[in-house]
């Protein structure tokens, strides 16, 4: 990891007691531009706050939050892989994989001449994965911030045989549930996670009325996504499956850390997933980029 001494001056090293008042202290980066104000969790790699000047936060964060270290962090934007969702060969093994509640390493940190802020972070495969997951990657992330919001997610292969990989930048935007809406789902087509994976159609746009657990493949190019109090673009390339997740009112009440916060948010998702999943090759990496802005 860089040291701090090595940050820009838009740059800080924080933690979770000092930022969000938590009994545990995850480690944090807290951004303060021209431009913006972000906080990123060195766990996962999360970013958790981003609100341009001016504006408020693009970003939920569930009040309820524990920051208990190898927790998931329930909000901002969690980084699923080397698999998204259940394991479809070992469904016992972590949801969404490990690497949302490991440390990354910042690898750097700069203000750029234009007043963005990039954050760069990595992280690799370890020996106690190789018997529930024999293939050797890496991982970086970087994070573009600005007045507009950029994360670039790049996998290597490290490994001599053809690695399974499925991905998603899971995406909690801050919205007000009964007026949210998203569009932009090409032909609607869709995966009901509710219904054991039943083949749906969409007509119009797609609104939360109850549990919503989406699966839309194939579809990339961009979305728009009415929060209620605006709309925010979400575009991406080399994460072609949207993701569309909201728990309602009677599954948030069994999740600890949503409850009834769950009128304050919609899960816009970008990844590569179910049909969309991926066999990269030996020597191979795969790019994924999401770009956020309204």
């Amino acid at each position: 990891m860089i040291s701090a001494s090595d940050l820009p001056a838009t740059v800080a090293l924080s933690d979770s007691r000092e930022e969000y008042g938590s009994a545990e202290a995850l480690p944090l980066l807290v951004v303060e531009s021209e431009r913006c104000r972000a906080v990123l969790a060195l766990q996962g790699a999360q970013l958790l706050s981003f609100v341009p000047r001016g504006d408020a936060d693009w970003l939920w964060l569930s009040p309820k939050v524990t920051f208990t270290p190898g927790a998931a962090i329930r909000g901002g934007i969690p980084l699923c892989l080397p698999w998204f969702g259940v394991n479809r060969r070992q469904p016992a093994l972590p949801k969404h994989g490990w690497l949302r509640q490991r440390d990354w390493t910042l690898l750097a940190a700069e203000q750029r001449d234009n007043g963005d802020c990039l954050l760069r972070l990595g992280t690799s495969a370890t020996a106690a994965e190789q018997r529930d997951f024999p293939w050797v990657y890496d991982v970086e992330v970087s994070f573009r911030l600005g007045a507009e919001l950029h994360c670039e997610l790049t996998v290597y292969n490290r490994s001599r045989e053809v690695m399974p990989l499925s991905l998603a930048m899971h995406s909690y935007f801050a919205a007000d549930l009964e007026r949210a809406a998203v569009t932009g789902l090409a032909a609607g087509r869709f995966l009901d996670n509710t219904e054991g994976l039943a083949a749906g159609q969409l007509e119009g746009p797609q609104t939360f009325a109850g549990e919503i657990d989406r699966v839309f493949e194939g579809v990339g190019e961009r979305q728009q996504l009415e929060t209620g109090s605006g709309a925010l673009t979400v575009a991406g390339q080399g994460c072609d499956t949207v993701i569309i997740w909201n728990p309602g009112a009677a599954l948030a009440s069994e999740i600890a850390d949503i409850g009834e916060h769950y009128r304050d948010y919609v899960c816009l998702e970008r990844g590569m997933a179910f049909a969309d999943e991926l066999g990269l090759a030996p020597g191979a990496c795969h790019r994924a980029q999401l770009h956020i802005f309204r």
